[in-house]
């Protein structure tokens, strides 16, 4: 009876053995140190890097956490922030404006852009405390201005130091992605990073992409008095998401005043004197040329994987180039996580 409760479990130790083996070959290149000076290396300081290093110190772990640019990341300071301080905004213009249904009338109403994005500016100022460095280090993270290089699975540097760590955090986000179409550089595009230093409302505004960040931006300018023109190179707004929410939105652009071209796409663009041109091509395979002052490009986000070291381990990509993680967001080498933007946008 012993003999065959042992081969009933054969299976599984070997399963862990080869497991180990497996492990143990993927660190091969790199021999452990003998002894750690941290806990948790982090790279990045955006949502998921701060979550990140908060948790690990709140647990009394010894955390380093390393940022080449904004405290916050995008999260505070060109996303979810601004944004939706924007949307705030146009919210009330929108309201104020179709007030008269509700008995209330306003005479004038007049949008001072200026203005707005100082409400804008000023919101993310409010925040900016929470996400700090001081705040931070209050915790007991030891932040680390500077670019990350990852040495090996065990040692992160940055400005010359050499940081060692039982484990590490990738948390380098992502960044918009721009389509390298004739002409378009020459239009100056912008972008969900580049919009927020906008000095003057758009009035005619086109943009490229009716994913989430294209959409939200389309009422938003609308809202505020641009006149939008969103193009979608698929047949509905938000490819990604439940078709009836694609439908609830289509009719509330429509009811707006979006002009929405859907299943068309932008082939090129070109200046001429004062005037900037996007060159249409439609679901038949007729051009058209549409004029505009601002172009704003939203077709995706690109995860920042290279430049600080990560080629040199081999990590795993998906198809798309995002960090490869397992449920509980582990890369091939168990000690190493990521987390974020970095990951893709539905891990």
């Amino acid at each position: 009876m012993f003999s065959f409760a042992l081969l009933g479990v054969l299976p599984l130790l070997l399963k862990r053995l080869f497991g180990r083996f497996k492990i143990h070959q993927i660190y091969r290149p790199w021999p452990k140190p003998k002894k750690f000076d941290y806990n948790l290396v982090v790279i990045g300081a955006g949502s998921g890097g701060l979550v990140s290093a908060y948790m690990a110190a709140a647990l009394k772990a010894k955390v380093v956490l390393i940022e080449s640019h904004e405290m916050g990341g995008d999260c505070l300071n060109r996303g979810c922030v601004p944004s939706k301080a924007l949307l705030r905004a146009a919210r009330a213009a929108h309201e104020i404006r179709h007030g008269q249904r509700f008995g209330i009338h306003v005479d004038d109403a007049t949008v001072d852009f200026t203005k707005i994005m100082d409400h804008v500016r000023n919101t993310i100022g409010h925040i900016q405390p929470n996400d700090s460095r001081e705040r931070y280090e209050s915790l007991g993270v030891e932040v680390v201005h500077g670019r990350a290089q990852v040495k090996s699975p065990w040692e992160v540097t940055a400005n010359g130091k050499s940081y060692f760590s039982r484990h590490l955090i990738i948390a380098t986000g992502a960044r918009p992605a721009v389509p390298n179409l004739p002409g378009l550089s020459a239009c100056q595009p912008l972008t969900s990073d580049s919009l927020w230093s906008l000095q003057s409302l758009p009035q005619r505004l086109l943009i490229l992409g009716g994913g989430s960040i294209g959409c939200e931006m389309a009422q938003a300018f609308a809202r505020l008095g641009s006149e939008v023109t969103l193009v979608e190179l698929q047949s509905h707004l938000l490819p990604a998401e439940d078709p009836a929410a694609s439908i609830a939105l289509e009719t509330v652009f429509k009811r707006e005043g979006i002009h929405l071209l859907l299943h068309h796409q932008a082939v090129s663009f070109a200046v001429n004197g004062s005037q900037k041109e996007a060159h249409i091509l439609g679901p038949s395979g007729q051009r058209s040329v549409l004029q505009f002052d601002q172009v704003l490009v939203a077709l995706g986000r690109l995860p920042n994987v290279t430049g600080f070291g990560l080629e040199g381990l081999g990590l795993d990509v998906t198809s798309r180039g995002f960090l490869a993680v397992d449920d509980y967001l582990r890369t091939k080498f168990p000690n190493i996580f990521a987390v974020g933007d970095v990951t893709g946008p539905f891990n």
